[in-house]
């Protein structure tokens, strides 16, 4: 096994090494906007249980060589060398209510929980716009109930992400994402999600403990659409839980779980000053 990853390595360092001509666009430095968005997403990864959220979501976008906001995430790169590039992580879940989840009836509750951790993007390949990129970040994992605060082991997901973008007109640009990652955590994380107590146990769900290891694949893409001073996103995630090493928790409903969102914002506020870069 070992060694079968650190061929996949090298391979993809040796693709690293081929020079790309690079190719940027130029784009409003500030963006601000307001709109609807829809949000669908499951209890925890492996839950029946689906949530639909009807929200109001700020656009709001800020671009510098230095430092980007956008609907992803807040970038600043720690450090850069050609077409690599370390940067910082973040990941997040909302709060799960185990007396609302059938599966999780007379469980403690799932606090909300945040990863933070470094993440390391090599670009593998550019055709002028268009782009492919490894990103292996590795974050690690804290959980609150917003009274205190406990550590719940680490996770990473080495992922290959395909950009395309094309500009058709000075106000209508396309983005479009797609994705693969496999994602792999510790015992200690794996077992907050999906592991039941003796204490817990019933005729049921029988106590259940898993290890670290192997949880999942995901599937996504995503859209990202300006058309004049509108703004549509959307996005959905597949993780398909098959063969992990928590596969036979008995807090696993299904091995397929989808997140999927969309959202339309007029942009009231876009400025003058440019900077050259890619959305």
């Amino acid at each position: 096994m070992m060694i079968k990853v650190a061929f996949i390595c090298f391979l993809w360092a040796l693709l690293a090494t081929i020079v790309m001509a690079k190719e940027e666009q130029t784009l409003p430095k500030w963006e601000f906007g307001l709109g609807p968005s829809l949000l669908s997403y499951p209890d925890y990864p492996g839950s029946k249980e689906q949530n639909n959220l009807i929200l109001p979501f700020p656009y709001i976008t800020y671009r510098s060589p230095s430092f980007t906001i956008n609907q992803r995430e807040i970038k600043k790169p720690l450090y850069t060398y050609r077409n690599v590039e370390l940067d910082l992580s973040l990941s997040g879940t909302v709060p799960v209510s185990s007396k609302d989840n059938a599966a999780r009836e007379g469980m403690e509750d799932l606090d909300a929980s945040a990863g933070i951790g470094p993440v390391i993007k090599v670009g593998l390949y550019q055709n002028e716009l268009n782009q492919v990129k490894l990103e292996w970040p590795v974050r690690w994992i804290l959980a609150t109930d917003f009274r205190s605060v406990h550590e719940e082991g680490f996770v990473t997901s080495p992922g290959l992400y395909y950009y395309y973008r094309q500009n058709f007109t000075h106000k209508q640009r396309i983005k479009i994402t797609l994705q693969i990652n496999a994602n792999f955590a510790t015992a200690k994380k794996n077992n907050y999600f999906y592991g039941v107590k003796p204490s817990e146990a019933n005729a049921t769900r029988p106590a259940y403990r898993p290890t670290g290891g192997f949880s999942g694949m995901l599937y996504g893409m995503s859209l990202n659409w300006h058309i004049g001073d509108y703004w549509v996103g959307a996005f959905y995630r597949l993780r398909d839980l098959s063969n992990t090493v928590f596969e036979n928790s008995p807090l696993i409903e299904t091995t397929q779980s989808e997140t999927f969102g969309m959202t339309v914002t007029w942009n009231f506020y876009t400025s003058n000053e440019t900077v050259q870069g890619l959305e």
